[in-house]
């Protein structure tokens, strides 16, 4: 862990369970599940606080949109076998989500694109849904399990993704889409982004595993007699695996790549840490695994951009969420909103006055 040696007592800053119970720990709130819709899997449990119960895990139907959603209809009916009738459902989908409507607007490795799911699925369940993207999700588990009001959260994995909570709750923009941060330009000469994005040189250009397989076979293609270059597998690239593999080992071409992709991931996190002013930015995803290769490089790139007030107040961390932080984060938004729309009136199903 990575920290700039703010004081943890600073700011507000609450402990886990005192932040859980200020949102939803009242002993009025019934059973809400979580449900996060990855992939290759579907993963649901019921969850209490930051803990999940009676989880249940199926292998994503991807052939069509109608197998999906009746996939993750069964998988949520497991659950419900075993723990009741839930008062809400929280859904996380690695797609971007106008939230309040839970229609899906674009979605790259699931069949979901133009789908309404809030409606598709209130209406199997008869129970509220509430519809997120997947890395809003993970962030609001984080700032829970951590206890944070404020908290970014990146993503680093095949592409770049991340989330933003202010004051206890997730950020999503006027609409619901916004906090892409992946797709903040840090050098509008850069590559193109790897993903589903018109920009060049956004972070997810920079500091996602494709991006790093990409400059990996670069260097190996002009190093012949290099390490890298006798790493190059049958497709023509470096794998992400054999490059970490290589860096641990000290050769310099491949920490010469890490160091360019913690560079311009520290630029990243200090226009965030000036943007947001978070308590905490943690960082998560498959890569972090190898954060022993770029964290405190990406620390002290940020530590020279940030602006000094906000740098000294924030710490700098690997995320603690781990795989459950999908589900984790969808049940606690399914309890969120249950306790505002209580505060409001009766809940419903619909989204009436969604535009």
């Amino acid at each position: 862990m990575a920290t700039n040696g703010a004081n943890p007592g600073e700011s507000g800053r609450v402990t886990g369970r005192g932040l859980l119970l200020a949102r939803f720990g009242n002993d009025n709130c019934g059973v809400v599940l979580g449900v996060d819709v990855g992939g290759t899997k579907v993963a649901v449990a019921a969850v209490e606080g930051v803990e999940t119960h009676a989880p249940v895990q199926h292998p994503t139907a991807v052939d069509s949109t109608v197998a999906l959603l009746d996939g993750i209809e069964a998988t949520v009916r497991r659950v419900i076998d075993q723990v009741g009738e839930p008062e809400a459902i929280g859904v996380g989908v690695p797609s971007q989500v106008e939230y309040a409507t839970g229609r899906v607007e674009t979605s790259v490795n699931i069949p979901l694109t133009g789908v309404p799911l809030r409606e598709e699925l209130g209406g199997r369940f008869g129970v509220p849904v509430f519809v997120d993207n997947d890395a809003n999700c993970a962030a609001l588990a984080e700032a829970h399990i951590v206890g944070e009001r404020h908290l970014v959260m990146i993503t680093l994995g095949t592409g770049v993704g991340g989330g933003v909570v202010l004051d206890g709750m997730t950020f999503r923009g006027a609409h619901g889409l916004g906090a892409e941060l992946g797709h903040v330009t840090i050098n509008p000469d850069g590559p193109p982004c790897p993903g589903a994005c018109p920009n060049s040189g956004c972070l997810e250009a920079y500091c996602s595993g494709q991006a790093l397989e990409r400059d990996a076979t670069e260097l190996a293609q002009d190093k012949p007699g290099s390490r890298l270059a006798e790493a190059i597998g049958a497709d023509g690239r470096v794998s992400g695996r054999e490059l970490v593999c290589i860096a641990e080992a000290g050769d310099p071409d491949a920490l010469l790549v890490f160091d360019r992709f913690a560079r311009m991931l520290g630029v990243g996190i200090a226009a965030y840490v000036n943007v947001f002013e978070p308590d905490r930015l943690a960082i998560g995803g498959g890569l972090s695994r190898a954060s022993h290769l770029f964290i405190e490089r990406a620390r002290q790139e940020a530590a020279a951009r940030a602006l000094p007030a906000l740098w000294r107040r924030v710490t700098i961390t690997l995320a603690r969420g781990g795989a459950d932080a999908g589900v984790i984060g969808a049940g606690v938004l399914a309890a969120q909103e249950i306790d505002r729309d209580t505060a409001r009136g009766p809940v419903t199903t619909t989204t009436e006055g969604a535009e």
